[in-house]
C-alpha cells in the first residue's frame, strides 16, 4: 500500500475509533447519575495500584506501555468503556499476549486490531488503531459488559 492511500485509511480508522468510543461512552453513561463513575490513570501500574483492574472495570489485557487510561463504568448495569494510548512498538507483543489468553479472539483488518475475551463474567472488546496525529502511537478503546 502506498503512502498516498495509507494516510487517508489511518484518518478514516481514527475517525471510526473516535465515533465508536463516543457511542460506547454514551451507552455506558446513560443518564448521568451517582451510579456512573469516571476515573483516569497515568499508566497501567497506576491503574493496578488503584485496584480498578482487579475489580474488572479496566481490562487486565492492555499493552504494557499503555498510558492516559480513562474509564467510565455504570454500577447499575455493570457496563463500562474506556480509552488508552500506547507505543506502536508494543502492538506485536500485545497481540501475541492476547492470542495466548484462553478464549481470546484477535482479528486484524488493515491497520485496526480487534480483541475480544471474557473474564470473571464480563466480556471485553478492544479496538486498537494507529493515532492519526502521531505515527508511533496507537489508540485503544474498550467496552465491557456482563456475560449471561
Amino acid at each position: 500500500m502506498n503512502e498516498a492511500m495509507r494516510r487517508p485509511l489511518f484518518i478514516i480508522a481514527g475517525s471510526i475509533l473516535l465515533l465508536a468510543g463516543a457511542f460506547i461512552a454514551h451507552k455506558a453513561i446513560g443518564s448521568l447519575d451517582r451510579e456512573v463513575k469516571l476515573s483516569h490513570y497515568a499508566n497501567v501500574p497506576a491503574a493496578r495500584q488503584s485496584g480498578i483492574i482487579e475489580r474488572g472495570w479496566v481490562p487486565e489485557l492492555l499493552p504494557a506501555g499503555s498510558k492516559d487510561i480513562t474509564e467510565i463504568h455504570n454500577l447499575d448495569t455493570n457496563t463500562g468503556t474506556g480509552t488508552f494510548r500506547f507505543p506502536s512498538a508494543d502492538l506485536d507483543t500485545f497481540k501475541a499476549q492476547a492470542r495466548q489468553l484462553a478464549g481470546a479472539e484477535v482479528k486484524e483488518v488493515s491497520a485496526i486490531t480487534y480483541v475480544v475475551y471474557a473474564r470473571d463474567r464480563s466480556r471485553f472488546e478492544l479496538v486498537l488503531t494507529p493515532d492519526p496525529q502521531k505515527a508511533d502511537v496507537m489508540v485503544g478503546v474498550w467496552g465491557m459488559k456482563p456475560t449471561r
